[in-house]
């Protein structure tokens, strides 16, 4: 399947909220251009790391990336190549974060390219404990105290952190804390942590994730959204149309699938041939 579950699901739930906030708390903090999503980011999702581009107010872009594994040598030449090919395309300057998980302590950082050296600025989250972050906000909801919005930005980090839990239970915990509450920012947390939980985790430890997120109310709320994309057609076919996709993609986790769906009859059309529905 193409990148677009993944585009989608950040793009859509929490790609201004991962670079306002998160970013900001590790210490990436610049002004950025706020046009629109599609003219300030490109975002490339793969089975193995996520590229993140935003456009600064200063006119260069910023490039974050996350690692979960340290190649060395090899990672850097394929960041170099990133940005000297997306530098071509924009004809502007491009600097490169790589926020690596937990369990990386360093990292190469310098590339002798010959005449000249290729950098990147490493940002390590050894020093930072999802078990901590999980303490705190477990007797913040004790004591029936709201989460801030530093508080998700952390949560949302916290499978990248050290952890006495295995990273499927981690970001199990962290969706069971953000769905807590029922607002805009605890359901891009989600978004986010669903995200990371498909990146890192296969079988049956994604499968578990994916009933979590399901009866989230992010679940909930695609489920219905999508009975009024139906009845909107105006017609009981295209009501029962969209019933019977909003049901299939909800079984097949599709979730970004079907708010894309939502927004794009042309793409809810193709997912209907994709399924049979008439």
């Amino acid at each position: 399947m193409s990148n677009t579950k993944h585009e989608d699901a950040i793009m859509k739930m929490g790609f201004r909220y991962f670079r306002d906030q998160i970013l900001k708390m590790l210490g990436i903090d610049y002004d950025y251009v706020d046009i629109g999503p599609t003219e300030l980011v490109e975002l490339t999702i793969h089975s193995m790391f996520m590229d993140f581009t935003f456009l600064t107010t200063e006119d260069f872009y910023i490039h974050v990336e996350f690692q979960t594994t340290d190649s060395g040598e090899g990672d850097l030449r394929r960041f170099h190549a990133y940005e000297a090919v997306f530098s071509h395309e924009t004809g502007k300057k491009v600097v490169t974060y790589v926020i690596y998980s937990g369990g990386i302590k360093n990292a190469r950082d310098t590339l002798d390219c010959g005449t000249y050296s290729y950098k990147i600025s490493p940002v390590f989250l050894t020093q930072k404990s999802a078990d901590e972050v999980f303490h705190y906000l477990q007797e913040k909801s004790r004591k029936g105290e709201a989460f801030s919005d530093e508080d998700y930005a952390k949560l949302s980090l916290t499978p990248l952190m050290s952890s006495g839990q295995d990273r499927k239970d981690t970001i199990k915990t962290a969706i069971l804390l953000a769905k807590q509450d029922t607002r805009v920012t605890a359901e891009k947390t989600v978004a986010i942590l669903y995200t990371l939980a498909d990146k890192f985790l296969q079988g049956n430890e994604l499968e578990e994730i994916k009933e979590v997120v399901a009866m989230t109310r992010l679940g909930q709320m695609l489920y219905d959204d999508g009975l009024k994309a139906g009845k909107s057609e105006g017609r009981i076919e295209g009501s029962d149309r969209m019933a019977s996709l909003t049901k299939k993609l909800l079984e097949a986790d599709r979730m970004a699938d079907l708010q894309l769906a939502l927004d794009d009859s042309g793409f809810r059309e193709k997912l209907m041939k994709e399924y049979g529905i008439k």
